[in-house]
């Protein structure tokens, strides 16, 4: 099965030559989609193929890109990270040996802008992953283990890809979290055996967090109505936290309250408890305990 790598692009590019030159070996095709204004010139491209959009947002971007490919597999990568040698080939083995499997998603190493590693990320997120590797990457799985996939350590089979609706475009931030839980009901999640697949680059540049909780909000609303369980109840305390993290101290609290009105069990949920509490404090207070 062929495979076409899928970079977008927007703003500044510091780092995206040398992530297209980490899949040039393994990769049939490698689309790079520029999102708008980018700093990418043709020296940065080596070989790749460019499409220009307007500031569409990188699920648009992500999803233009693989609507253009012609390869069956798609593996997506950030312009600021690095895939492995050996990662393009180990994902394709795995999901040839799996015909049933929608998207496999590897781990990956968290390294700084000079690409040493940040361990305290890397020792999270290892025990993250061995969660849901162990919970079979089901949908309550992934919202139980806080989703350490991350989404340029994921292959999608393009056709799954394009069934699901690909990324959701009102989203522009956990867009990999939406699609995950919706692939996870159709054709399913597997883990790429074996060490990690990308190195993730954290470099002071990387998504706001008010971003990353206004659409964690979103995508709860999206999944709450047909949610039962366990499931149900994780969504529940997802919006609490993502309340929390925008500073909207009041309504996390009347949020959880709700919650454990509807959801009894959310009273052994230590986390939403200990915030449901500290809610109460003087502003100054949440203020400095927000994060």
């Amino acid at each position: 099965m062929s495979v076409a790598v899928v970079i977008p692009t927007h703003g500044a590019a510091p780092y995206l030559a040398e992530a297209i030159a980490s899949v040039r070996g393994g990769a049939d095709e490698i689309i790079v989609v520029e999102d708008g204004t980018s700093a990418a010139n043709d020296s940065d491209l080596g070989g790749a193929r460019l499409i220009r959009l307007p500031r569409v947002g990188r699920s648009a971007a992500r999803n233009a890109g693989v609507e253009a490919a012609g390869a069956s597999l798609i593996a997506f990568l950030d312009a600021d990270d690095l895939a492995l040698d050996d990662r393009i080939e180990r994902q394709q083995a795995a999901l040839q040996a799996t015909p049933h499997a929608a998207l496999c998603f590897g781990r990956v190493r968290v390294v700084d802008g000079s690409l040493e590693p940040l361990d305290e990320w890397n020792v999270l997120l290892a025990r993250r992953f061995e969660h849901l590797v162990q919970g079979g990457a089901t949908y309550e799985a992934i919202l139980a283990s806080r989703c350490p996939i991350y989404t340029s350590a994921t292959m999608v089979r393009r056709a799954a890809f394009l069934e699901a609706g690909g990324y959701d475009t009102r989203f522009d931030a956990y867009e990999d979290l939406d699609l995950y839980l919706r692939l996870s009901q159709s054709g399913g999640l597997i883990p790429c055996p074996g060490g990690p697949v990308t190195w993730y680059r954290i470099h002071g540049q990387n998504t706001d967090s008010d971003l990353l909780y206004a659409n964690m909000l979103a995508i709860v609303d999206k999944h709450l109505p047909l949610a039962a369980g366990g499931s149900r109840r994780l969504l529940l305390e997802r919006r609490v936290d993502a309340l929390w993290g925008l500073g909207r101290f009041g309504a996390a609290r009347r949020s959880a309250a709700r919650a454990i009105a509807r959801e009894p069990l959310l009273l052994g949920d230590r986390r939403l408890l200990q915030r449901t509490a500290a809610s109460f404090l003087p502003g100054p207070l949440l203020r400095a305990r927000r994060r």
